[in-house]
C-alpha cells in the first residue's frame, strides 16, 4: 500500500481531534476501543485499594476523564501553567453543567499527581510526555521490583534493552528514540516520575517509599489514553531543536528534511512555509538548516513538523580551508569572510547554542 493511500485509510479511521469536554464519549472509547488495557487496569485497581469492580471502574474512570481533557488541551494549545491550562479546560466545557476542576490549584495538584504523563518545566508550565517514555517508567518500575540494579553507567545499556520491547507499524524508528526525549539519565528520570529516588553514592536508581501508592506506574491504561496512537497528532506541548538536512522538496512551499541531532537522528520532519512563525524568512529550503519543531509522535511519513528556523550568519556547508566560505553576515551586511569576521560570529554562534541550550533544559 502506498504512503497516499495509508494516510487516507488513517484520515478515515482518525478524525481530528477536538478539545470539548465530552466525558459520556470518553468513558465508551476507553470500555470499548481501549478494553484490554482499561479492564487489566480496572482489575490491578481493585486488588491494589480493595475495592469493588464498579467502585475500580468508577474510580479509573474519573481519572482517565480528567488525564485525558488535559493531554488533549496541551496537545491543541501547547505549553500551559495551571492558570492558564484551567481557563481553556472551562472555554472547553462545551454544554456540560461541570468540568472536574473547579480551580488552577486543583489542575496543578493532578498534574504533579501524574508526572508520568505531564512534565512541568522551569517556567511552571506542562507538557505531554511520550507513550513510550510512560511505557519506560512503568517498565523501569517492574525492573526493579524485580530487584534488578540500574546504575548511571548502565543507562545506555538499559534504553537499549527496553527500545527492543517497542513495536510501532509505522513510527518504529520514531519510537525507539521517544524516551530519550524525556529521560537523559537515571538521575534526571529519577527526579521527574514520582515514585523513584537516585543514591548518588552507589549512583543506583531505586523505588522510594511511595511507589506502591503511584498507580500511574502500575496501571497500563496510562499508556494507553484516547488519542495515544492518534494517526494525525500534533503534539504542540513537545518541541524538539536542532539541525535538519534536506531529504527533497516535494511541492511549493514544503520540504522533507531528516533531523540530523542525536537525539533523533535521521527522523523524518516537514516543513511547511505557510505554518512557518518566522515567515519572513526565505532560506527554507536551504540544504542545511537550523530550527525548532513539533511532535506527530504517529505519523506514517514524518513524526516533526518544523514551525520555526534559526538564521545564522553563517553556511556550515562552506569550508574555510579551501576559502569557499561565501560571505559573512555582520548586523545585516554581508562581509568577505576572513579572521575577523568568522571570529565574530563564531562568539555570536556560541551565545545562540548557549541561549538554546537554557531553552531546552528549561523544557
Amino acid at each position: 500500500m502506498s504512503i497516499k493511500d495509508t494516510l487516507t485509510n488513517l484520515k478515515a479511521e482518525w478524525p481530528k481531534m477536538q478539545e470539548d469536554y465530552e466525558p459520556e464519549l470518553w468513558e465508551n472509547i476507553y470500555q470499548e476501543k481501549h478494553a484490554k488495557s482499561f479492564f487489566e487496569s480496572v482489575d490491578l485497581l481493585r486488588k491494589i485499594e480493595n475495592l469493588s469492580e464498579q467502585e475500580a471502574e468508577r474510580k479509573l474512570l474519573d481519572i482517565l476523564i480528567k488525564v485525558t481533557f488535559i493531554e488533549t488541551s496541551l496537545t491543541i494549545h501547547g505549553k500551559q501553567d495551571a492558570e492558564t491550562l484551567f481557563d481553556n479546560l472551562k472555554k472547553a466545557q462545551n454544554d456540560k453543567p461541570n468540568i472536574p476542576f473547579s480551580s488552577a490549584e486543583e489542575v496543578k495538584s493532578f498534574c504533579d499527581s501524574m508526572k508520568i504523563i505531564f512534565r512541568e518545566d522551569m517556567a511552571h508550565r506542562y507538557r505531554n510526555t511520550g507513550v513510550q517514555s510512560r511505557r519506560f517508567v512503568q517498565e523501569m518500575r517492574k525492573r526493579l521490583e524485580l530487584g534488578d540494579v540500574l546504575k548511571e553507567a548502565n543507562f545506555d545499556d538499559i534504553i537499549q534493552d527496553f527500545r527492543s520491547t517497542i513495536v510501532n507499524k509505522y513510527c518504529q524508528k520514531f519510537a525507539e528514540k521517544e524516551a530519550g526525549l524525556d529521560f537523559s539519565t537515571l538521575y534526571h528520570f529519577s527526579k521527574a516520575v514520582n515514585g523513584f529516588k537516585f543514591d548518588m553514592e552507589q549512583d543506583r536508581l531505586f523505588l522510594d517509599e511511595e511507589a506502591s501508592d503511584c498507580i500511574s506506574l502500575l496501571l497500563p491504561i496510562f499508556t494507553d489514553t484516547i488519542n495515544s496512537q492518534h494517526a494525525f497528532k500534533l503534539d504542540a506541548s513537545r518541541h524538539v531543536s536542532g539541525f535538519f538536512t534536506l531529504q527533497e522538496t516535494c511541492y511549493p512551499e514544503r520540504s522533507q528534511y531528516f533531523m540530523l541531532s542525536d537525539e533523533l537522528f535521521q527522523i523524518e520532519a516537514a516543513l511547511y512555509r505557510k505554518t512557518l512563525s518566522n515567515k519572513e524568512n526565505n532560506q527554507a529550503f536551504c540544504t542545511v538548516i537550523s530550527g525548532s519543531g513539533r511532535i506527530l509522535p504517529n505519523h506514517p511519513s514524518q513524526q516533526i513538523e518544523i514551525f520555526e528556523l534559526e538564521l545564522y550568519p553563517f553556511s556550515f556547508l562552506n569550508n574555510l580551508v579551501t576559502e569557499n566560505a561565501g560571505k559573512t553576515l555582520v548586523k545585516g551586511i554581508k562581509y568577505p569572510s576572513n579572521a575577523n569576521t568568522v571570529n565574530g560570529f563564531l562568539t555570536s554562534l556560541e551565545s545562540t547554542f548557549s541561549s538554546r541550550l537554557l531553552k531546552r533544559l528549561s523544557a
